[in-house]
């Protein structure tokens, strides 16, 4: 099911926060960010469904004409998010800071997987952190190889 990207604004002082829904492809239209004429802004895209090459495509040429001098947070960012982030050159400036995403734990007692929204600032040396299994409290375990999944993470300016 094709699910139509949709952006929410809100502009407080001169940041921009921009809720992403949908999907992020081919027919995803960002020229009304270019409009909001601030040098802050803040993605959250814990609404995005898909991604996929056209929609990468679009979204690297927002984050160039956004150019250098802006501010880029992410929030929120879902597991398609970070992977893409780790693959494809571009997708993240140098200079932009992840504040959140989802990264996939197993949990053996109940074996069922959970998205578990982590803080990057709590990885260390591209180590998952410690999380509980929100139903049965055990330990889970991290359901990614971790070098790749934080890859992301090396290539920041921190």
């Amino acid at each position: 099911m094709n699910v139509k990207m949709t952006l929410e604004k809100q502009i407080i002082d001169d940041e921009a926060r921009i809720f992403i829904s949908g999907n992020i492809d081919e027919d995803s239209d960002f020229s009304e960010i270019m409009e909001l004429g601030v040098k802050k802004y803040v993605f959250d895209f814990a609404k995005v469904t898909m991604l996929n090459s056209c929609g990468i495509r679009e979204w690297i040429l927002l984050i160039d004409k956004l150019g250098e001098n802006a501010n880029i947070r992410y929030k929120n960012c879902p597991q398609i998010v970070i992977e893409q982030m780790g693959m494809v050159y571009g997708f993240i400036k140098k200079e932009a800071r992840i504040e959140s995403f989802y990264a996939p734990y197993f949990c053996s007692d109940c074996d069922e997987e959970q998205k578990i929204l982590l803080e990057a600032k709590d990885i260390k040396d591209q180590k998952a952190p410690s999380v509980n299994c929100k139903k049965c409290g055990m330990e889970m375990e991290f359901d990614e190889i971790e070098e790749q999944y934080f890859s992301f993470m090396k290539n920041m300016e921190w």
